[in-house]
């Protein structure tokens, strides 16, 4: 036996359908909502902790150069010159984060400047010496022997370098460059090359 729906029959079944349709389309979004709502919560918790790493690493990275000035301070200026006094090079003056400027823009920066009547050893310090330093001091070296300032010229220039980590390799290529190499030992620091070590001398050109 055939059902036959009538008119009235056809309506209601769409705007039953209509009605399960909206229902699933709210339940649907509100779902998207509150997916939405977690999705935001955790970007920002994301956020926020990142922001919190980033602050700990600036915290880091300030440490590691207070502890590279506390190295240069604490230990090598002290002693520098006494350790130079032993090597039979006598030293007078100490100058720190000396800055040469040509033709008005900083040409030249030196860590430590160390003076006699005949001598100047420009020595850079690094947290960990590296061999890419070895190479920029030469640089700085070569920039100093083509332009320096008059009180400088006559002077015969030394290179140094000092670090609280120096591994054998980049220590060997300071020495092989005519660096002097300054590192820790024990509890105090050293200049690590040996007593017969010929040292590089770059003489300022007139």
């Amino acid at each position: 036996m055939k059902t036959i729906l009538t008119k009235q029959d056809i309506l209601q079944l769409i705007a039953a359908s209509s009605e399960k349709f909206d229902a699933a389309l709210q339940k649907s979004n509100e779902a998207a909502e509150k997916r939405n709502a977690e999705f935001d919560a955790a970007l920002q918790k994301s956020n926020a902790e990142l922001r919190q790493q980033m602050k700990e690493l600036n915290k880091k990275m300030g440490d590691l150069t207070d502890t590279m000035g506390e190295f240069a301070e604490g230990q090598v200026k002290p002693k520098i010159l006494e350790m130079f006094r032993e090597r039979g090079i006598e030293l007078e003056e100490t100058h720190e984060h000396v800055k040469i400027k040509k033709n008005g823009k900083l040409y030249v920066e030196i860590d430590l400047l160390l003076v006699n009547t005949k001598f100047m050893i420009v020595l850079e310090v690094k947290n960990t010496l590296q061999q890419k330093h070895i190479d920029e001091h030469l640089k700085r070296l070569d920039k100093l022997k083509t332009f320096c300032p008059s009180s400088m010229k006559g002077f015969r220039l030394l290179g140094a370098v000092a670090g609280m980590v120096v591994c054998e390799s980049v220590e060997k290529y300071a020495f092989k460059k005519g660096f002097f190499v300054i590192r820790p030992k024990g509890e105090g620091i050293i200049i690590s090359n040996k007593r017969n070590f010929k040292f590089q001398e770059w003489k300022i050109e007139k």
